[in-house]
């Protein structure tokens, strides 16, 4: 994260609640190396008259399973899935801890490769190298195909690629099961790597503009904090470089958070001189005067050596969050939030409607 405290807030401020996102089991498939097995935490949904998914990298002799040697994107293992000629497909299914919610998005991601070889030995060296895509299902009972939430293009790349998904379940479904099928009518022999699985991470709902035209000050205040800090914590917003009147809300407000919990000299210390500055310019925008001009002070000194800095410094510097709070209740900077979020209401939507 860019964002000066937005990297101190990752445990608190960005962090999810438990029912908001569905962790999956083992979900970098880590096991012992071995072909026809499927990773602790996982089922096989391949057909009972065929061998099971494989666990690779092999690293022992005989060495690499199929000729399959790609480095792990995550952990130690990873899984190898093929579809066969004989419309025969494997497939790993798991129960998830909670039920996907009927009717809502949740954000899925998983990182999928193609070996430059793989050959099969069990059916006389034939060739599964030919790319396939990865269905993704949800369902009611292991492997069941209730519902797919997903479909990839034909997985061609030779080094790992992340997969983002947005699930989108009618159901609420209890199973999430991956499988390898054919990229098109024809049946033929192919496979995928998989690795580095995420949890299912619960979405918000859509903000509509009426909704948001018909809230008052102090609601689209909470809305904006909200959003900003869901799409922050599940990466679907880099920064905030590119919501900028949203950004000075967000900014103003997780800095009233943390300097509440650790002080201002505490703070100004802790955080990166660019992130500070960023932060100065949206306590600009919202017009703060007290505890701007003391952000501003405190930074200079900070940065300051110790044998630089007076004696009147030094008591300033250890006066700041007595003052901090002084100033705080005389000059509330959520005020001048409410107020700068009146004046550009407009624009405040609008960028909101764009997450």
């Amino acid at each position: 994260m860019r964002l000066l405290i937005f990297s101190l807030l990752l445990a608190s401020s960005l962090s999810l609640s438990a029912q908001d996102r569905i962790a999956l089991e083992n979900p970098s498939f880590e096991d012992v190396p071995q072909t026809g097995r499927v990773p602790q935490s996982w089922d096989n949904c391949g057909a009972p008259n065929q061998t099971p998914p494989d666990i690779h990298p092999n690293d022992f002799p005989p060495y690499h399973f199929f000729g399959v040697n790609l480095r792990p994107d995550d952990g130690w293992t990873y899984l190898g899935m093929v579809a066969r000629q004989t419309d025969t497909r494997e497939g790993v299914t798991q129960k998830l801890a909670m039920p996907m919610k009927a009717g809502a998005q949740y954000l899925f991601s998983l990182s999928l490769a193609r070996s430059k070889t793989y050959f099969s030995g069990s059916m006389g060296e034939v060739d599964f190298t030919r790319p396939v895509v990865l269905r993704i299902w949800g369902g009611d009972a292991p492997c069941a195909p209730g519902e797919l939430l997903a479909l990839t293009v034909p997985v061609e790349n030779t080094e790992w690629l992340e997969y983002v998904f947005t699930l989108s379940p009618t159901q609420a479904w209890t199973y999430l099961t991956l499988e390898a099928f054919y990229a098109g009518e024809e049946r033929y022999n192919g496979h995928v790597l998989l690795d580095h699985c995420s949890d299912l991470v619960l979405l918000p709902p859509p903000l509509l503009q009426e909704d948001l035209e018909a809230m008052d000050d102090a609601k689209l205040e909470t809305t904006l904090l909200e959003s900003v800090k869901k799409q922050l914590s599940i990466g679907k917003l880099g920064d905030l470089t590119a919501v900028p009147y949203l950004g000075v809300c967000y900014k103003s407000s997780v800095f009233e958070q943390e300097v509440a919990e650790m002080g201002l000299r505490r703070f100004v210390n802790n955080a990166p001189y660019g992130e500070l500055t960023s932060l100065i310019r949206a306590l600009e925008a919202l017009r703060v005067e007290k505890n701007l001009a003391l952000l501003k002070d405190v930074t200079r000194i900070s940065r300051k050596n110790k044998n630089q800095i007076s004696p009147e410094e030094y008591q300033y510097f250890e006066r700041a969050d007595a003052a901090f709070e002084e100033n705080l209740a005389s000059e509330p900077i959520r005020d001048k939030r409410l107020e700068y979020i009146r004046k550009h209401r407009g624009e405040i939507i609008a960028e909101l409607l764009g997450l």
